[in-house]
């Protein structure tokens, strides 16, 4: 076939999926409304958070860094490794900045240089040793519990050393903690802070991308069971361009509910692209090449309808909740965040989360936008292997 016919032969049939799905309009508008829905309702849920030292957990991860010397700051370091409020595990600055800056976890004490000078301090002094708490801004109330624990600590340990007038005084300069707190926010944007609304219009979006591959391939599994599909068969046209047709009507519709959504976001919740612009087109047309291929997918190893629909939500609901789109990654257990960079979900969620509120440059994203789209050749590969398969057994009359 000549490649202008084989073209014009992909247009048609992506045309005529487009009209099949305006076909049941209100179907169609459900396709844009929900994602809109949940995303609003989960925006608002988490949109203001309340700190309660109750739901504080009784035993912090941080990363604790030492980088002064002397008994006193050893022994202040040992009892901050070992108090059971705090499961501190000691590292040098750059390795806590980099596990700062990826939340793993979000908190980071460190002892500086000239720390070790606390001891011989004495009230009235004007210079204070200074403590650094280095957090990421979504660990706010993790900061000020940190920081009471690191006062309490070097106190006691102050108090059974009986160093500092400070302690015997009776005058409000002797009540002075002999020390300053610096807490600084590690991100590549000092400004940046967790948006509730930014993280359930990407996660929405991203799930409803996977439903709606879901429902193409559904569509695609029930052409195949009907002699509509017979009849396209045997026409001159290769299953190449069937189901390259497919994919693309597949991805027009889902990039059309990326801007649906995320236009909706903008103008009512204020959801912006903070970082690169070309890192969130990147990885939308990568979400969007990976719902038509879950599509095809769905429509080469699902079976019957029926089957293919309980197992696809079942996956796409797992997925969803382990992946991070329902509620921030940050939430969850430290090994579901480790098993989830196993799944495309949380690898699109970090992506959309880099360059909308957290406002990360093209390098950021980059690797986020090549794991979705591996993900989409390999179900796309792995589909594309089934159904030429099963083609090629109905021609044989095996079907």
């Amino acid at each position: 076939m000549p490649r202008t016919a084989y073209l014009s032969t992909i247009l048609t049939l992506t045309g005529k999926d487009w009209r099949l799905f305006w076909a049941d309009r209100r179907a169609a508008v459900l396709c844009f409304l929900v994602p809109i829905v949940l995303a609003s309702a989960f925006g608002m849920i988490f949109h203001r958070p309340v700190v309660d030292s109750s739901t504080t957990p009784m035993s912090l991860p941080v990363l604790l860094v030492v980088e002064d010397e002397g008994p006193f700051t050893a022994q202040v370091a040992e009892d901050l490794l070992t108090t059971p409020r705090l499961d501190a595990k000691a590292t040098t600055r750059s390795q806590a900045m980099d596990a700062v800056m990826e939340h793993q976890p979000g908190i980071a004490i460190v002892l500086p240089h000239g720390f070790e000078q606390l001891k011989d301090w004495r009230p009235g002094q004007a210079d204070k040793p200074t403590i650094q708490i280095l957090h990421h801004p979504t660990t706010g109330a993790e900061r000020q519990w940190a920081e009471g624990v690191v006062t309490e600590v070097i106190m006691k340990r102050l108090a059974r050393e009986k160093l500092g007038g400070f302690l015997n005084g009776k005058d409000e300069a002797a009540l002075t903690t002999p020390f300053r707190v610096d807490a600084a926010v590690i991100s590549t944007r000092i400004d940046s802070r967790f948006n509730a609304y930014s993280h359930s219009f990407c996660g929405m979006t991203l799930q409803y991308l996977l439903f709606w591959g879901m429902e193409s391939g559904l569509l695609f599994l029930r052409e195949r069971q009907r002699g509509v599909w017979c009849r396209l068969r045997a026409a001159p046209i290769s299953l190449g361009c069937v189901l390259t047709a497919k994919a693309l009507a597949t991805a027009i519709i889902a990039l059309l509910q990326v801007l649906v959504t995320f236009g909706f976001g903008y103008l009512v919740f204020g959801v912006t692209v903070t970082g690169s612009m070309i890192g969130f087109t990147l990885l939308a047309l990568a979400a969007c090449a990976l719902a038509a291929a879950t599509g095809l997918l769905v429509a080469a190893i699902g079976g019957t309808e029926a089957r293919a629909r309980s197992v696809s939500i079942l996956v796409i609901l797992g997925v969803s909740m382990l992946g991070g789109l329902w509620m921030p990654a940050f939430l969850l257990p430290e090994w579901v965040r480790e098993a989830s960079l196993s799944l495309p979900t949380a690898w699109a969620m970090r992506g959309f989360g880099a360059v909308t509120w957290q406002g990360l440059g093209i390098r950021s994203v980059l690797p986020c936008v090549f794991a979705v789209a591996a993900f989409a050749g390999v179900f796309l590969t792995v589909a594309i292997v089934c159904l030429k398969r099963s083609e090629g057994r109905l021609r044989r009359g095996f079907g």
